[in-house]
Order: structure tokens, then sequence, then C-alpha cells
């Protein structure tokens, strides 16, 4: 092998190819190579090093989603720097004009290596901050599903939207970084400039920021919080997250609402969840036939039974409330403990009708038109 090496005339490599000397090259091919072949093996071994890093923080479940969670911007950040390397051996090729201009006395001239640094310095840029991002969404989503576990429905609430205003953060942060590094931005005249157009963008996105500002009103004044089960106007259902600009409510049949904030601080609305019993009313259509006497017999016989029901609180009202045509309403008032223990409003709602319909049959002979 080395006889075979010492034979080879290995000084063809300082001849050059378009002004580009070969060895050159050969090294830009082979780096090119290397990050074909090396990537999976190096993403793989970096990212198991940054599981191990954060082990302490999750269990070796965690450990393979965070490894999958990373690997792509790790993945994409590793060949961009060997790219970058690869490109870098050509220093002939680099120093081309690729802009070459006069206004008045100035003079700008920009090279394939210029353009080849500002490539690079943007994706860096980029996948840095992805996987910056994607670590943060990974460890929030821990915290969220220990809170969760915890039962710590306020940190529910919470961690969700303070993840979005991170990530908001990092990304925004981002975008000023590569303004300034890779397009030359003034950074601070751009502010400045952004303080006298804010306002034009303020009321431009008026219905956005007062959505924005909303949420924090809704976690500060707590009224009410994920898990809640809400009521405004004919909306009615469970709260699931609430966001940046909406809030999701989940109805008792399955659909979702998403409900602007602005919405849920200007309305009025009812948390059902913080209530300690909920009122059930049952009216009662009842016949002209009914005599009076027994009327009342049948009304103190329903209030009777109504208070004696296990779950029942006080107060309990049975009252005639109008009357039509062919029938008088006779409604039924009572109240349970919110949230019932070992059943359910449907469960002790049916026991009382069966046997409010028991009584008000007997009084009335047949069956009366009644709705519960």
């Amino acid at each position: 092998m080395n006889t075979i090496l010492l034979a080879i005339d290995w000084h063809f490599i300082d001849n050059r190819i378009g002004g580009e000397r070969i060895a050159n090259l050969l090294w830009c091919a082979g780096i090119i190579l290397a990050a074909f072949l090396l990537k999976k093996p190096l993403t793989k071994a970096l990212t198991f090093i940054t599981s191990k890093l954060t082990a302490r923080f999750n269990t070796q479940r965690r450990n393979r989603e965070l490894e999958e969670t990373i690997r792509k911007p790790l993945g994409a950040l590793l060949q961009t720097i060997l790219f970058y390397v690869a490109i870098s051996q050509m220093g002939i090729l680099l120093n081309h004009l690729v802009l070459h201009r006069y206004k008045d006395d100035s003079k700008l001239e920009i090279t394939l290596s210029d353009v080849a640094d500002h490539v690079f310095l943007f994706f860096t840029i980029l996948f840095v901050t992805q996987f910056i991002v994607r670590l943060l969404d990974f460890f929030f989503q821990l915290s969220l599903e220990k809170a969760q576990t915890e039962h710590n429905r306020e940190r529910q609430q919470l961690l969700p939207l303070m993840r979005e205003v991170t990530k908001m953060f990092a990304w925004t942060m981002s975008f000023f970084w590569i303004l300034g590094s890779v397009f030359h931005v003034n950074i601070p005249a751009l502010i400045t400039g952004l303080g006298i157009g804010g306002v034009a963008i303020a009321l431009a996105a008026k219905e956005s920021v007062e959505n924005f500002f909303a949420a924090f009103t809704l976690l500060s004044d707590k009224p009410f919080q994920t898990g809640d089960s809400i009521k405004m106007g004919e909306l009615e259902g469970v709260i699931e997250s609430i966001g940046f600009r909406s809030t999701r409510l989940r109805h008792a049949d399955g659909s979702v609402f998403v409900i602007p904030n602005k919405n849920l601080v200007s309305q009025t609305l009812e948390n059902q969840t913080q209530r300690n019993m909920r009122r059930v009313r049952v009216p009662i259509a009842v016949r002209y036939r009914l005599a009076p006497g027994d009327l009342s017999k049948m009304i103190s016989e329903l209030k009777e039974m109504v208070t004696k029901t296990a779950q029942v609180l006080d107060p309990v009202e049975v009252n005639v409330e109008t009357f039509g045509e062919n029938s008088f309403q006779v409604m039924v008032i009572y109240h349970l403990p919110y949230p019932l223990t070992g059943t359910t409003l449907n469960t002790v709602k049916q026991e009382i009708n069966l046997q409010l319909f028991d009584i008000v049959d007997r009084y009335t002979g047949p069956k009366p038109s009644s709705k519960a």
C-alpha cells in the first residue's frame, strides 16, 4: 500500500482548475462527502449528549422523545457548519466579485465569500433558534404534565401562555439578530422608527392587541381556570386553554368554541365550577279538573318528597306559577350540592322526576303533560 502511495505523483494537486488548486477542490469535495456520510452519526451523538445533560429533568422515555425533538435542528446546524467549512477551502473562487458598483465617492463590492459568510450566518442563527425553541417547548410540556399530575390548575393555565411568550421572544430576538448581523440593519434606528410607526401598527392590529392584553387580564384576575365549567350567554362548556388571542371552550356535545379573549373580559360570565350548589327547575303542567283541596295536598306531598330525597339541599319550593288555556303550571325548584358525591346529576334528576310523575298521576288521573 505504501509503495502505491509513493508511486503516485502528488504534484498534480498543485495544478489549477479555473484558477483554483486541485488540492482545495479535493478538500471541498471530501468535506461535503463527509457531511453527508457523518451527518447521522454525529447528530445522534450530539442529541445523546444533550439528552444526558438534561437527564435529571426527565425519564428514560422522555430522553428518547427529547432526542427526536432536537435531532432535526441539530442535524441541519451540523450540516450547515460542514458545508461552510468545505466552501471556505476554495479561496480563489470565493474572491470573485458578484456585485461591483460605484456611486459618487463610495464603492460597493460584494464577493462570493461575503455571500457565503452571510448565508452561513443566516442559517446558523435560524437553526440555533429552532433548537432552543424546541428545547424550551419540550421542558414546558414536561412542566405542564407535572402540573396536571399534581392537579395544579393555576400552573396548567399559566404554563401554555408562558410557553408561547417565551417562543415568541426567542424568534423575535432571532429576527433582530438576523437583521443586524446578516443584513446590517441599524437596530437602534429601526426600534426608534418602530416607535413612530408603532401607532399605525397598533391601530391596524387593534383587535389582536386587545385580545393579547385581555389574556393577561384573565390570568391576573382569574375569573376562571383551565378545567372550569363556565356559561356566557348561550355558550356553556369547559375551558381547555387560554391563548394570546382566544380561549378554547369545549361544549358538552364535544364541539369546540374559540372565543376572543376581549369578549370574556367585557361580558358577564358565570363560573359554574366555583358554585357550591346547583338549582334545578321542573315545570309541571296540570289540567284544571283538579280540586283546590287536592291541589294543596299534592303541592305539600311534592315538597315533602323532594325534601326527603338524598342529596337535595334547602330551600325546596313548589308553587303554582302561571295559568294557561287548558292547564296551569306548578314549578318545583330544588337545590343539589356541587359537585355531587357518589352519584350524577342526571341520576338524581331522574329519581325525583319519576316520583314527581307518580304523585301528580295519583292526583290528576290521566298522565299529565310535563317536562323536566
